[in-house]
């Protein structure tokens, strides 16, 4: 048996075995090893590849045809046809995958806001969707027409007999109009090709496409296409307690927000001019919302600020000591809770204008605002002038200006132990039936120290209970403790942008069982008017009546 394994055909048979696989390890042959793989369905797919040739060691051309197999990383097409999605398909959906987070970002990206082209995208790393993208015949028709681009445009050039200044405007109006086909054409070819947009893209066409209520999920949400729907983190029963408390207050410029301030989740928005409450489905929600116009004076909420700077920095404690009257003194609780100005101006001048300009820009002051919709910018800067610089950290500047969305993101950073969060209104996407996109809280900033943010709190407790704010949180038979369960900042101060005198609440309450961040903002011609502490008062005592009347209507809870 042996004397046969060992004849001579045997031994060439393996010495030739041996020296081609020591060819092949030592060469690009090696590549022709690696599986291709792919997969359909959940299961995987094996896949040969056309014949490529591999050069061997020593030798000059191309040897003879290997087959080469190799990893695929793209999803193989499905041609599966599901069914249109409808509410119940999509309420059902809601509940299957409730908690269900399909968001692989990384805390420490950070995000850019909507709108900005300097900036990275938002969302585009918070979020990811399920399915891959892959290419297709139309999407190569695509390229080549955006190739074509400088072609055209010289052919428009050249058909066109006017000056050379008037060619270069007319070539960028032709540039923008093919651009506009190109655009259109792609968004068409991925509605047939059953491929996901982008997150950033169903962001951005909660500002472009209208809102309807989906009485089935009892949540607002965006039609995206015909298998699409982009469901939004607006609570409908919260969101007509709020438009329904400031029609029942006369004003003439009103905004009230409640937000969750350890997701970001942005739950009720409302906003009034001359006591017509702006109605969610319209257009005009979106693009005149008094609530993302960073045109009214921060008032005495800058003393978050200032308070923020003197005692994350050690220079001051809430009990610390400060000349208010002639030879009285003030502590600092107090003075936050009664507002007093010239104490604050004293712990300005004690952390430094430079100091409290950092930590008003760590705040989110000067810089874009990062939200779903457009949101103005908020400026300010400390006056080189101490006597002027006082007033300012005290919130005397009209020129310092800030949206109601801004306040109530200063004010959840303090509820949410000095961490900012980013506000967010998309919550889900729901395609076929499934959730495919699933947002999740994500980090900004940290802009104070965690024990500087719990020591403000309790400051904040101050303000319903004996300070400013106390009127507009007492005489609720019904809740006489009101003022317990709720703190916050107010802030007066006369605007230009529009001429009225401005009142702010921004603050908390604690009657749903968990902090729930509330800001109003009141805009009157004099003192005459409501005060925004008396709307947020109303608003804390709703929902405190909601949830105890064990209401259907319990909205505040999730």
């Amino acid at each position: 048996m042996l004397s046969r394994l060992f004849k001579p055909h045997n031994i060439v048979c393996v010495l030739c075995y041996i020296l081609f696989m020591g060819f092949a390890f030592n060469s690009k042959i090696v590549d022709a090893l690696v599986l291709y793989v792919s997969e359909k369905n959940g299961k995987p797919v094996y896949i040969t590849k056309k014949k490529e040739y591999a050069k061997l060691p020593g030798q000059e051309k191309n040897s003879k045809p290997i087959v080469a197999i190799r990893y695929n990383t793209k999803t193989v097409e499905t041609n599966d046809d599901d069914s249109n999605t409808d509410q119940s398909s999509l309420m059902n959906s809601l509940e299957d995958n409730d908690g269900k987070d399909l968001d692989n970002s990384d805390e420490d990206n950070v995000e850019a806001p909507v709108g900005s082209e300097d900036e990275e995208s938002p969302d585009a790393k918070t979020v990811t969707t399920v399915a891959a993208i892959s290419s297709s015949k139309d999407d190569l028709k695509l390229e080549s027409e955006i190739i074509k681009l400088p072609e055209k445009i010289e052919t428009i050039k050249a058909e066109k007999s006017v000056s050379k200044k008037e060619v270069t405007k007319i070539s960028s109006d032709e540039i923008d109009k093919i651009k506009e086909v190109v655009i259109d054409k792609k968004e068409s070819i991925s509605s047939k090709d059953d491929t996901p947009a982008s997150a950033k893209t169903y962001i951005d066409a909660i500002f472009k496409k209208p809102w309807k209520y989906a009485e089935l999920c009892d949540r607002y949400i965006v039609d995206y296409d015909k298998d699409t729907y982009i469901v939004l983190t607006i609570r409908p029963g919260l969101q007509k307690m709020l438009d329904n408390i400031l029609a029942k207050y006369n004003t003439r410029i009103a905004a009230s927000i409640i937000e969750d301030p350890f997701t970001g989740e942005v739950l009720a928005i409302s906003s009034s001019h001359k006591n017509k409450v702006a109605d969610i489905e319209d257009e005009e929600f979106k693009t005149n919302n008094w609530a993302f116009k960073a045109t009214f004076p921060v008032a005495s909420i800058f003393k978050i600020i200032t308070a923020s700077a003197g005692i994350d920095t050690g220079k001051i404690t809430s009990n610390s000591n400060f000349l208010a009257y002639k030879k009285s003194y003030m502590k600092v609780w107090k003075a936050f809770a009664s507002s007093h100005n010239g104490v604050f101006g004293s712990v300005a001048k004690k952390a430094g204008r430079e100091t409290v300009n950092k930590y008003a820009s760590a705040f989110g002051f000067n810089k874009s605002f990062f939200f779903d919709l457009p949101v103005g910018k908020s400026i300010c800067s400390l006056s080189t002038n101490k006597v002027k610089m006082g007033q300012d950290a005290a919130g005397l500047n009209k020129d310092f200006l800030v949206s109601p969305m801004h306040v109530a993101s200063i004010v959840s950073t303090i509820l949410n132990r000095g961490k900012t969060l980013k506000p967010y209104l998309v919550d889900s996407v729901i395609r076929k039936g499934k959730v495919i996109f699933k947002r999740r809280p994500f980090q900004l900033a940290q802009p104070i120290k965690e024990s500087t943010a719990r020591e403000i709190y309790k400051m904040m407790y101050a303000t319903t209970a004996v300070g400013t704010g106390k009127k507009g949180f007492g005489g609720y038979k019904k809740c006489p403790d009101l003022a317990k369960y709720c703190g916050g900042k107010t802030g007066t101060l006369t605007g230009s942008s529009p001429n009225y005198l401005y009142t702010w609440f921004g603050g908390f309450t604690k009657v749903t069982g968990r902090d729930l961040c509330i800001v109003t903002l009141s805009g009157q011609k004099d003192h005459s008017g409501t005060k925004a502490a008396s709307i947020a008062g109303q608003i804390a005592y709703e929902l405190y009546m909601k949830r105890h009347e064990n209401s259907s209507e319990e909205v505040a809870m999730k």
